[in-house]
């Protein structure tokens, strides 16, 4: 007994060590190649002469928006298409900044970054800066810009990430109740205060959200991860939990998962630090006002429209061969929002007491403007997918945060993909939906699809998704039946994919707070860190399911299906197994899904393994032991990334 034992031990020792140098193995290709694009996109990045700047160099980006800022102040002959172009050639800079400190966080590597982050913030306030420069000029010639039919001001552009829009009242017609613009069929009413007013309105729609990060609850409660598994140690007896001190082991994908999929999910321009981030929920107290959103529970969907009241500058004037126009100050002025009525008297008492020799703190013409509540509508983005009625919500710049109240009257079309409401309100404006809606998931499978290959399907709430995972790139293939042309059927990087399935209103992400909005089955990280590992390593081989009675099975365990499947086709019911995976031990389970009750017995003939891994090669075919031993670390990356992010076995 005592030589079988030993015999035992040892047999679990050099599992564990076999494991161990695959999952170092794989760690270490993996940060060489890392190493590489690194050096490489620093190379590429340094022979590019396509007139902008490096963004990772300040010298050479602080020239740039200085440069910038000091021609858009000059400008008054920029259109808006030329404006439009420096605005994707802005955001074009910032996602490479962005990307390096993505890959710089993989590799552990912090220095600069504090100044990457300031060079996001110059670069989108000089986003603002030429957007308000070619809204004035054009405001100020617009006259140029009238359409024949109404004789008003009206111009349209876009380019793939932003949308520009602006009306003015040039035509002074009382007549006229309402405009519409072909931007997202946005359409406003026009009261009788506004129709006699030197106003215009700038609707800018686009695809980014700068805003939210400003929000508290933007950032999740930061809950510190363990290091994925530790590979189980070796135990005296395998009928036993007792056993040696676990032998910690290097996760090859936790990089990935954390860095490129849960970040940037979250929200593709994140540009503050978390080390410097606003105050949180999870740091002070819970938000209280019912009205303001919560960032953790609610997702933005469609991107952001910005909406502008804007006061038109005097216009040019012909008087014979002459043509006068007042000069004015080269700047935007918008008008503020009516004050509410409950605010208004409190409002003029303090204004008349801060006011000195006539000088007031606002315009003559904000003072005098005000309107009743406007009836508005837009449809929202073509791509946007939402399985539920949107949550409209409108930005509160006092108080940094996304606010649901002055709505009234809201209705959502869902034929039509329409939103009607009135507001006195003009200003950001942006669709939510819940975070969480297709949360937890009704079941999911991975399963090989050829060589270098698998098939990832999710089951969730509302939507059914499958997913080909290859060595360097993820592709959709459906659902079909929703509008996701946009996505669907193109092999991307898979951090790309995840946030462009999060910004459609696919969410299957769970942050790391998500278990304050989602029933889950609780378990424990460390070893769901391990089973996703070894998940990934044999994938190219085995398929892997959701297994009904892991669910509750207890915090320290999971049981996972898992199957030899050399085919392309879907694995027979008949040939699941159920594994059990505990922090010493693994192995396969007598019960099947289809028994009434759960019992605990292993199946007759089988060992007890330190691991999932060595549980599944024990039957394995030779020629998927091959296929095992020669599969790529970058496709275990790649499908461990998707099992991170979607945290399959707690979420489910």
């Amino acid at each position: 007994m005592e030589e079988m034992m030993k015999q035992e031990a040892e047999r679990f020792d050099t599992e564990t060590q076999v494991l161990q140098e695959m999952l170092n193995e794989n760690k270490s290709s993996l940060k060489d190649l890392r190493e590489q694009v690194r050096s490489q996109k620093i190379w590429d990045r340094f022979l590019l002469c396509n007139g902008t700047p490096d963004p990772t160099v300040q010298s050479e980006l602080n020239t740039f928006t200085s440069l910038s800022i000091d021609e858009t102040k000059s400008s008054t002959s920029q259109d808006v298409s030329g404006c439009l172009g420096d605005v994707e050639q802005a955001l074009d800079l910032i996602n490479e900044l962005e990307e390096v400190m993505t890959l710089d966080k993989q590799l552990e590597i912090n220095e600069g970054h504090d100044k990457f982050k300031e060079g996001i913030d110059s670069l989108q306030g000089l986003i603002e800066n030429k957007v308000d420069n070619v809204t004035f000029n054009v405001m100020r010639t617009a006259e140029k810009f009238a359409d024949p039919d109404s004789q008003n001001l009206l111009i349209e552009k876009e380019s793939p990430r932003v949308k520009f829009s602006l009306w003015g009242n040039l035509a002074k017609n009382p007549r006229q109740k309402s405009f519409k613009l072909d931007t997202d069929e946005f359409q406003m009413e026009i009261p009788k205060s506004l129709a006699n007013a030197d106003v215009a309105v700038r609707l800018i729609h686009t695809s980014f959200d700068f805003l939210s990060p400003k929000c508290k609850s933007f950032f999740s409660q930061k809950k510190k991860t363990p290091m994925p598994s530790r590979v189980p140690s070796a135990v005296g007896e395998p009928n036993e939990n007792e056993g040696a001190t676990a032998k910690p082991a290097d996760p090859i994908a936790e990089e990935t998962a954390i860095e490129n999929v849960l970040q940037a999910v979250e929200n593709e321009n994140l540009t503050e630090n978390q080390d410097n981030r606003p105050a949180t929920p999870s740091d002070v107290d819970e938000i209280e006002d019912e009205d303001v959103v919560d960032l953790r529970a609610m997702s933005t969907v469609g991107g952001v429209m910005y909406l502008d009241l804007l006061k038109l500058p005097p216009q040019a004037k012909k008087v014979g061969n002459w043509v006068i126009q007042d000069i004015t100050e080269n700047a935007l002025e918008r008008i503020p929002n009516p004050t509410p009525e409950d605010e208004k008297e409190e409002t003029a008492k303090e204004g008349e007491e801060g006011e000195e020799g006539g000088e007031a703190a606002i315009t003559q013409l904000t003072k005098e403007l005000t309107w009743p509540l406007l009836n508005m509508s837009f449809t929202v983005a073509s791509n946007a997918v939402f399985t539920e009625e949107p949550q409209l919500a409108r930005w509160e710049d006092s108080q940094q945060c996304w606010r649901t109240d002055g709505f009234e009257e809201v209705n959502f079309d869902d034929i039509n993909g329409s939103i009607s409401f009135k507001s006195q309100f003009i200003g950001p404006i942006c669709t939510f939906q819940d975070t969480y809606n297709n949360m937890p998931f009704q079941s999911w499978e991975i399963r090989p699809y050829g060589e270098g290959c698998v098939i990832f399907t999710l089951i969730a709430a509302s939507v059914e998704l499958e997913i080909s995972i290859k060595e360097n790139a993820c592709c959709l293939n459906s659902p079909e039946d929703m509008e996701l042309d946009g996505i669907r059927n193109k092999w991307l990087p898979a951090h790309i994919l995840m946030q462009k399935l999060v910004a459609a209103g696919i969410n299957v992400f769970p942050s790391e707070d998500a278990d304050k909005y989602v029933s889950i089955s609780v378990k424990d990280e460390e070893l769901e860190s391990s089973v996703y590992e070894q998940m990934a390593l044999a994938s190219s081989a085995f398929a892997f399911s959701w297994s009904r009675w892991n669910a509750d099975c207890g915090e320290k365990r999971q049981i996972v299906r898992a199957a030899e499947n050399l085919t392309t086709h879907p694995v027979d019911e008949d040939m699941w197994k159920n594994y059990s995976c505990e922090p010493r031990k693994s192995y396969a389970l007598k019960c099947t899904d289809d028994d009434d009750e759960m019992f605990d017995e292993k199946v007759e003939g089988t060992q007890f393994h330190p691991d999932i891994f060595h549980c599944l090669k024990e039957d394995a075919s030779s020629k998927a032991v091959d296929i095992l031993s020669n599969t790529s670390y970058t496709f275990v990356d790649n499908v461990s990334t998707w099992l991170f992010a979607t945290k399959v076995l707690t979420f489910s």
